[in-house]
């Protein structure tokens, strides 16, 4: 079984753009050099640009800005 990266868990983070600007940075650097980060952020920005235009669908629907 392979090791995943600990950083894996902030993928999500990062792309939601929750991250400070410090931890976004970090994480910038440590991902230009490790492929598990970079397979998670491929799978996981499809499920996060859903998610977003889902959520403004929804706001949009409620008369609240997107």
């Amino acid at each position: 079984m392979a090791r995943r990266c600990p950083f894996t868990t902030t993928t999500a983070s990062y792309l939601l753009g929750i991250l400070t600007p410090q931890e976004h940075a970090e994480f910038d650097r440590h991902v230009r050099m490790c492929s598990a980060c970079r397979r998670e952020i491929e799978e996981l920005t499809p499920v996060v640009r859903l998610l977003t235009a889902i959520k403004a669908d929804h706001a949009s629907a409620n008369g609240q800005p997107g």
